[in-house]
């Protein structure tokens, strides 16, 4: 591991604050920004590889932070002026750790893996959702509800989107996750696990309640976009079209609300499935 100083601004800061912020160089580099405590433990847990590492020189490291920097390995361990760290940091109080995490291109391979491994596995879609916010919620409750993994489809935002991460509290790097261009890309590849899913959509317009479907079996579940919902195609190609009943003054959930909903009737259905065999 290189160990390098950071006094200044210089090319190596600039990198951490671009990465930050633009989509665009994260793609290009193949790197994510990454903070916090959840989150650099949750990437370590699950096996992601480090860039690098970013800590302040004028400060002793906890036990905590030596363990995470002996179990991550990264390239370079940067040790950055105290002024600049906290400068680079989103956090009124930046934790010990900011790091450059290395994107996976695995996405696939973990859902199928995860897949083979479920009798009766369930799958989170996400249709061009806009908010890197929301989709932070998203997967954080498709993780506690049992998800065997994600998938966003479409023009979408970001999951290496630091709002992305901060929403899933780290979870975004512990669940299996993939983005497909769009519903026929997906549908094929569901079509092709080892056991069929029941691919429900999930509408303000759905022909049956959530909880009048049975849901124990193989099951993609599918929230739409923040403010257009599903997309055509993805209307056309789900079995069935489902819808939350609310009873107030809104017509409609926040979608990482109705993904929450969704995912609790779906683990609910299993639990009392399984209390009754």
């Amino acid at each position: 591991m290189k160990v390098q100083n950071i006094y200044t601004k210089n090319a190596e800061y600039q990198r951490y604050e671009t990465l930050k912020r633009n989509r665009e160089k994260r793609s290009k580099q193949g790197l994510a920004f990454l903070e916090g405590v959840q989150p650099v433990e949750q990437a370590i847990r699950h096996g992601w590889e480090f860039y690098s590492m970013c800590v302040m020189n004028e400060k002793r490291l906890s036990g905590w932070a030596e363990d995470m920097i002996s179990k991550a390995k990264p390239d370079v361990l940067h040790k950055m002026n105290e002024e600049i760290f906290k400068e680079l940091s989103d956090r009124e109080n930046p934790c010990e750790i900011i790091a450059l995490l290395k994107m996976r291109t695995d996405g696939e391979k973990r859902l199928m893996d995860a897949a083979e491994k479920s009798e009766n596995p369930f799958f989170a879609v996400f249709d061009r959702p806009a908010s890197p916010g929301n989709l932070g919620t998203f997967l954080r409750s498709a993780d506690a509800f049992g998800a065997a993994g994600a998938i966003v489809t479409g023009h979408a935002a970001d999951v290496y989107d630091t709002q992305c991460i901060r929403g899933s509290v780290g979870t975004s790097l512990a669940i299996p996750f993939s983005n497909m261009e769009g519903a026929p890309q997906a549908i094929e590849w569901l079509k092709s696990l080892p056991s069929k899913p029941l691919i429900v959509g999930t509408s303000a317009k759905g022909e049956k309640d959530i909880s009048e479907i049975d849901l124990t079996g193989p099951v993609a579940l599918v929230i739409g976009n923040e403010t257009f919902g599903m997309s055509k195609a993805w209307k056309e190609m789900c079995d069935v079209l489902v819808k939350i009943p609310i009873f107030g003054a809104a017509s409609s959930l926040n979608a990482g609300c109705a993904a929450t909903v969704c995912f609790y009737e779906i683990n609910r259905q299993r639990r009392k499935a399984n209390e009754n065999d």
